[in-house]
């Protein structure tokens, strides 16, 4: 989904305002505690008519039940919400709803594994032969072995998903059944018959060349990433990541009290749009998909990314670290690598652009940030499409262009 929408127009810009731009003071650093006190409500690059006229038409034509948008700039944050984190009741989504994020999850992995590196626990460079279970035998393609980085990028050649998953699927269903049924694989199906089927596929091409989307490789690399730090998954986004930042309304996977606080979650797929069921990734999954959040949270998650907190230095270097482009995708319409799980692009006249899509069986999710510029938003909705409408497209990117053209 991510091929002609950053066909950004071209922008220049005078000289003297670039001037101005590196001239101007930088505000200090600001502790978690301290952003999410004093930063709501200053963000400044947009208004919300400008915020509104993007995402109003969108729930009022009933594409999204909901939309909750987090604005970033320099000065400070502002959320925004539409629509319904519930139709039947009326509910309206606000700054504690939480959310599924999807395969945003992903750059909570790659940052632990940044984080990892950067404290000699893992080599990203290394085969992960290094790292698996014993007794597990990870396939290769002429003497070329699947690495870490190989895992972390989409081109370890690894299939999305083991076959397993379809088994979960029901002939007699409707195709949207069918289609959230496989889902119930990230609940169901548990590390050690990943690693079974691991051991006995064979690639069909080298590792490290050609680009990939693999569930199963990410949940691989956060699997190896906490049991070699002799800890959870859910352990070690907590230490790691979740408690510098103070937050509290995140969680691998659903807890009671999240739960209680969740939007309803619609299938977008199914011609009546109703409820999706609730998938409860287990712990092997979870770093492929299984983050909960709120606006809050994600707003917490986003200023680390703009470079906008005072933590820890370990931690401001992972952040930087998984950001680094690593692997080509593309130069053809734009030029597109993949940093730790990061899609990472650029075209003449935009800097470098990060950004993170998510679609569970029931909720979408994205993140995009453009660091050198100081800006990023976050978008949270209850729905689920399976196709080529997604908030990525529909919101972020746009809003990301509007925030560039003011500036």
């Amino acid at each position: 989904m991510i091929q002609n929408e950053y066909g950004f127009g071209r922008m220049v810009f005078p000289i003297f305002f670039v001037l101005l731009l590196v001239c101007l003071p930088v505000a200090g650093l600001m502790s978690p505690e301290e952003w999410r006190m004093t930063a709501p409500g200053k963000f400044s690059t947009l208004s919300a008519e400008e915020v509104a006229s993007i995402a109003e038409p969108l729930v009022d034509n009933g594409t999204y039940p909901s939309l909750v948008i987090i604005l970033e700039d320099r000065n400070g944050s502002a959320l925004y919400t539409f629509g319904m984190a519930n139709r039947a009741t009326g509910q309206a989504p606000d700054n504690r709803t939480t959310f599924e994020v999807g395969s945003v999850s992903k750059t909570f992995t790659g940052l632990l594994l940044a984080d990892a590196e950067l404290r000699g626990v893992i080599n990203l460079s290394l085969p992960i032969q290094t790292y698996v279970p014993e007794g597990v035998t990870v396939p290769s393609w002429q003497g070329r072995e699947i690495t870490l980085s190989d895992l972390a990028t989409h081109t370890s050649a690894l299939p999305n998903v083991p076959d397993d998953f379809y088994r979960y699927q029901k002939e007699s269903d409707p195709i949207e059944t069918q289609a959230e049924s496989t889902f119930r694989g990230y609940e169901e199906i548990p590390a050690d018959l990943v690693y079974a089927w691991l051991s006995n596929l064979t690639l069909t091409r080298s590792p490290g060349d050609d680009w990939e989307y693999s569930n199963a490789g990410t949940a691989i690399a956060g699997d190896i990433v906490a049991r070699v730090q002799n800890r959870t998954y859910p352990e070690l986004v907590n230490e790691r990541i979740l408690t510098p930042l103070g937050m509290k309304s995140t969680a691998a996977g659903w807890n009671p009290e999240l739960l209680e606080r969740s939007a309803v979650g619609y299938r977008g797929y199914a011609p009546d749009h109703d409820e999706g069921m609730i998938i409860r990734y287990n712990e092997f999954w979870t770093p492929a998909a299984g983050i909960i959040s709120d606006a809050d949270d994600m707003a917490a998650y986003l200023a680390l990314q703009l470079g906008f907190l005072d933590v820890p230095e370990e931690l401001r270097k992972a952040v930087n670290l998984s950001h680094d482009p690593r692997t080509i995708r593309s130069t053809e319409e734009v030029d597109l690598w993949q940093s730790l799980f990061w899609d990472t692009f650029e075209t003449e006249g935009i800097p470098q652009t990060h950004l993170k899509a998510g679609e569970t069986n029931r909720f979408m999710a994205d993140i995009a940030f453009v660091k050198d510029e100081g800006i990023g938003v976050v978008v949270l909705t209850n729905t689920a499409y399976f196709s080529d409408t997604h908030v990525e497209s529909d919101v972020a990117i746009p809003l990301i262009r509007l925030m560039l053209e003011k500036r």
